[in-house]
């Protein structure tokens, strides 16, 4: 999913919002809205596909997701067009973050957030909260300590943000405005309240597609490009009476943000921001390792079946060299181990799991064959 980047320099009151930029970088998970490392690396073989991302392939409440961050990036994000390869693999985990997908009622904000799908919040009591259907997804706004300060913020988007539009695919775009409102306490900066109006454009189009590389293994993948004219108006309330805003200052910035979407993205498999001033600044990628989701109806380059789908007690697998002995490490959707086995019988017990979707990492004795598997248990 692309991200919401804020930058927002206030000369003066150049601490709050280096902090208040900070901590809205984080909640939209530049995304965080972007923070990511790779806890399963099983590539696949190269493959230059032109997929399409649907509403479905995208996260939803119950989802714990890990992605991880290259801070300091010597590289850049690549060429756009047809038939791409960009490979990250050397890309290096400086942080880590986990974004929990909750429900709006679990949180503290549901009168002020009700006709939001889903939430997403990170290591601190804040969230963001989206709407999301099959057409659409979009940002309706955050709330929390988004300062860490204590202090509760509400900002709604007056404007909400297009996300994504639905099917996505090579050479897909669209533009849109979008705004919210911000107040917090001012008095570490001498004045009673500071407010921050926010306005943006974003162009959004999906540039490129091809096969992309980082540590965790390979992906089909489509790259969106997404430039984003905003303005910040700078508002100080000096005293509590009278009660009344005056103008600080006015800030237009420009930046663009590179994201990479894949059949199992949940959240964007990668991406890739810049400076204030136009160097590389964070590359960031998930922990979902790739997956080959491969049914008993279906038909894969090696004949792999899995069955039955979905699962209660056992899983087995179909089209396997009876002359190979095979090991198999099951993951969750997060990219967490769970278990080793040896294969038998061409068979897993997976009783012991419970209910819903992992990927099984399946691997010959000999090193002649990886594959990656998703299976459901019910």
């Amino acid at each position: 999913m692309q991200a919401l980047e804020i930058l927002l320099t206030l000369g003066q009151v150049n601490h709050f919002t280096a902090t208040f930029e900070s901590n809205i970088n984080s909640l939209f998970m530049k995304f965080t809205v972007t923070i990511l490392v790779s806890l399963f690396t099983m590539s696949s073989l190269l493959s230059f596909g032109q997929i399409t991302i649907l509403s479905s392939d995208l996260t939803a409440i119950g989802d714990e997701i890990v992605r991880y961050s290259d801070t300091i990036p010597t590289y850049g994000p690549g060429s756009e067009g047809p038939n791409q390869l960009w490979d990250f693999s050397a890309a290096i985990n400086d942080e880590a973050a986990t974004t929990n997908v909750v429900s709006v009622v679990s949180t503290p904000y549901n009168s002020a957030f009700g006709s939001s799908d889903y939430a997403m919040t990170g290591a601190t009591d804040s969230y963001l909260f989206f709407t999301h259907n099959n057409v659409y997804m979009g940002t309706d706004g955050a709330a929390g300590d988004l300062l860490e300060t204590g202090e509760i913020i509400e900002a709604q988007f007056s404007d909400p943000l297009v996300l994504h539009t639905f099917p996505r695919t090579y050479n897909s775009r669209f533009d849109d405005i979008y705004s919210f409102t911000a107040e917090a306490d001012g008095a570490a900066f001498g004045v009673h309240r500071i407010r921050i109006t926010h306005t943006g454009q974003v162009f959004d189009t999906t540039d490129a597609y091809g096969t992309l590389i980082t540590p965790t293994g390979s992906y089909d993948a489509l790259r969106v490009q997404t430039i984003d004219y905003t303005t910040d108006v700078i508002d100080v309330q000096l005293l509590p009476f009278p009660a009344f805003w005056t103008p600080f200052t006015t800030v237009q910035d420009t930046s663009v943000t590179y994201s990479w979407h894949a059949k199992e993205e949940m959240l964007a498999i990668a991406e890739f921001t810049f400076d204030s001033i136009g160097n590389p600044a964070r590359f960031t990628y998930s922990s979902v390792p790739p997956v080959s989701s491969v049914g008993i109806n279906d038909v894969a380059s090696t004949k792999l079946v899995i069955y039955p789908q979905p699962a209660i007690d056992n899983v087995c697998l179909g089209g396997l060299d009876k002359n190979k002995t095979y090991q198999t490490e099951t993951f969750a959707l997060n990219g967490k181990s769970i278990q080793h086995n040896q294969l038998i019988a061409d068979c897993l017990d997976v009783s012991e799991l419970a209910p819903g979707m992992y990927m099984l990492g399946l691997s010959s004795s000999d090193g002649t064959f990886r594959e990656t598997i998703k299976f459901i248990v019910r």
